[in-house]
């Protein structure tokens, strides 16, 4: 019997605790995936590197460890990089590896090895590295890389290599802003600059997770940098969140195009948090292609799954357009999800308020898709499970479209119980027709509206787990375009 809300296409441990994706890096014709990970319980333990591959960021083939906590301390998030060229010095032959980049940490009252105790949380920027990618050491030659800096959050290091002023950079979060460093052989870092004071949101707990690329503007031969930063709690919903900033960034300084006070939320789910792109894709390929861990620290701890807890969102593609609020960050589920669904039913081609026309599809996983122009005064509702579960609601207003997302459920434990449910609305710069795309997968909603242009990103633990389409409206008629269901072809798995 299928274990209780493991998903079939997104990625999971085996079994254990798994929360921020890092070191996400192509290398020898694979997508490598780690993540924080404690395999002997499914609660957050000592941090380690778990680690899976990958040839379409579907199926995952989970592997052993590639870090450990041992007396220097817990292995927390960072990221991955090639050293194509050796800069390191690390590798035999000059051959490229891989460098890992991770914040080590020390708990309090821990004895180091010169007999000193451990007064405050240590947090510092450390290395390792591997030829292949499958067995891994820690650099002792100058480790730390980048000592702590008293800041109890002093963490998760992003390296990039910036081709304009020929330097690596690490973007490093520091409490409640975001640091900037600079390497020319991937070992001796330099501080060059700091943002974040006034900008964005802000919360009691650190700036976390950090990302920084460039993007080209769709439609344009203009690129803008692209700054992601997670925020622990006091996001637009209640608990963690995801905003970002876009700008310029000279190798050193980022410049933030917006005023200071605008947030830019990547998600408008409950369930999206520490994102982070792969490194080293093909420049033939052209994606950035990010991993999210799909959950909310209010509940992360007691969601009702078994042997494993936590997965990450669908990989999706970013992309920068130019919206009637101004240029903003888009998602779009990679292209590869697509080999693996087929289509099931085309159910919808026009609603009334006299009916509710549905599909319920058996098998677990569904993915949905509509296009509807709604009058001022009409609500269209979708459900996607038979008990009403999880629904979203859509009403034009002369604002935008106001979109209510609502959840039910109880589990029987404090936290889960008291935050998991929610009943939340949110009005985006869409206009009256707009197209809705769905993902369902066991344990989880991903809707998408006009291809990417915002997102939501949920939990879904149902009580019937088969998925249900069932959209209604609330008086009138309501034209329907484009409508379709797909669901799993038979056989396919993800790990």
């Amino acid at each position: 019997m299928a274990e209780a809300y493991r998903p079939k296409l997104h990625m999971t441990p085996d079994q254990g605790w798994m929360n921020d994706p890092n070191g996400l890096v192509f290398f020898n014709g694979h997508y490598h995936q780690f993540y924080q990970y404690y395999p002997h319980d499914t609660v957050w333990g000592p941090m380690h590197w778990g680690h899976k591959i990958s040839q379409d960021l579907i199926n995952w083939q989970e592997l052993p460890p590639a870090l450990y906590p041992d007396e220097s301390g817990m292995c927390f998030s960072g990221s991955a990089i090639v050293d194509w060229n050796n800069t390191s010095g690390l590798f035999e032959n000059g051959k490229p590896g891989l460098l890992a980049f991770y914040t080590s940490f020390i708990q309090p009252e821990v004895i180091l090895a010169d007999g000193r105790k451990v007064e405050d949380p240590i947090q510092q920027q450390s290395l390792a590295y591997s030829q292949d990618g499958m067995i891994w050491k820690k650099y002792q030659g100058g480790q730390p890389i980048i000592p702590a800096r008293g800041n109890p959050g002093f963490r998760d290091p992003k390296v990039i290599w910036h081709p304009a002023s020929q330097a690596w950079v690490m973007v490093v979060s520091c409490g409640q802003h975001i640091e900037f460093y600079r390497s020319t052989n991937l070992l001796d870092w330099q501080l060059v600059s700091e943002f974040g004071y006034r900008h964005g949101a802000h919360s009691k707990g650190p700036w976390e997770c950090p990302d920084l690329f460039e993007l080209q503007v769709e439609g344009s031969e203009e690129t803008r940098w692209v700054l992601v930063v997670g925020i622990g709690e006091g996001a637009h919903c209640g608990g963690a969140g995801t905003q970002y900033f876009i700008g310029d960034f000279d190798g050193k300084t980022f410049t933030n195009h917006n005023h200071p006070e605008d947030i830019l939320w990547l998600d408008f789910g409950r369930d999206y948090y520490a994102t982070q792109s792969f490194s080293d894709i093909p420049s033939e390929d052209g994606r950035r292609i990010v991993s999210t861990w799909m959950s909310n620290h209010q509940y992360s701890l007691e969601l009702p799954t078994q042997a494993f807890r936590s997965s990450m969102a669908m990989p999706r593609e970013l992309f920068l357009l130019e919206s009637s609020a101004g240029l903003r960050v888009g998602q779009r589920f990679v292209r590869e999800l697509g080999t693996m669904l087929k289509l099931e039913s085309k159910p919808v081609s026009a609603l009334s308020a006299s009916e509710v026309k549905s599909s319920v599809v058996k098998s677990s996983v569904m993915k949905c898709e509509f296009t509807a122009a709604l009058s001022q005064d009409q609500t269209l509702s979708l459900a996607l499970f038979e008990d009403h579960d999880i629904e979203f609601q859509f009403k034009h207003l002369e604002a935008g479209l106001e979109i209510r997302s609502l959840r039910k459920g109880q589990f029987g434990h404090a936290r889960i119980d008291e935050h998991y449910p929610h009943d939340y609305s949110v009005v985006l710069p869409v206009a009256a027709e707009f197209s809705v795309s769905v993902l369902v997968d066991n344990g989880s909603v991903e809707l998408l509206i006009n291809g990417g242009e915002f997102s939501f990103t949920n939990l879904a633990f149902a009580r019937n787990t088969d998925a249900m389409y069932a959209i209604s409206v609330d008086n009138g008629e309501l034209p329907i375009q484009q409508s379709a269901v797909k669901i799993l072809v038979q056989g396919e798995q993800a790990c």
